[in-house]
């Protein structure tokens, strides 16, 4: 039996799956620049494209962590899925609310049951200003 994986994984300001199946990605991001803390956002896409066995059902969890922790910073986001003849299934998860608390490195990851099918990385950084209106990041 294939080991499912993914073939491509991106946070995306807006993305859609067309009639044909086609997935759609708008504004591809791997940092999130902030103020203050605690800081979010409320409308952002995970997408991926999976490939695994053909024509075969997966129960997906998504989940967000830490380098740190192995805390679960997300909702619970289940996810089922069945693949098509050549084994793919495109994904895409539209995130409401996710907060940061504090800056660093934030891993959205795709698990099959213990198995982790992929992830992608987001770099939360602090800007602070220089001077009125203007800003930069910390060093």
């Amino acid at each position: 039996m294939k080991q499912l994986k993914t073939e491509i994984i991106a946070l995306c300001d807006y993305a859609n799956i067309s009639q044909e199946g086609k997935i759609n990605i708008n504004g591809i991001f791997d940092e999130f620049r902030v103020e203050k803390f605690p800081a979010g956002f409320i409308d952002k896409f995970l997408v991926a494209t999976v490939k695994g066995e053909p024509e075969t059902t997966y129960s997906l969890n998504i989940q967000l962590k830490t380098m740190n922790s192995d805390k679960n910073l997300l909702n619970p986001t289940m996810v089922n899925i069945v693949t098509s003849k050549n084994g793919k299934n495109n994904l895409l998860i539209r995130l409401t609310t996710v907060g940061f608390e504090q800056e660093g490195q934030y891993y959205f990851i795709i698990y099959n049951g213990k198995q982790e099918v992929g992830h992608t990385l987001l770099e939360v950084i602090k800007l602070v200003s220089e001077k009125r209106g203007a800003f930069s990041t910390v060093n």
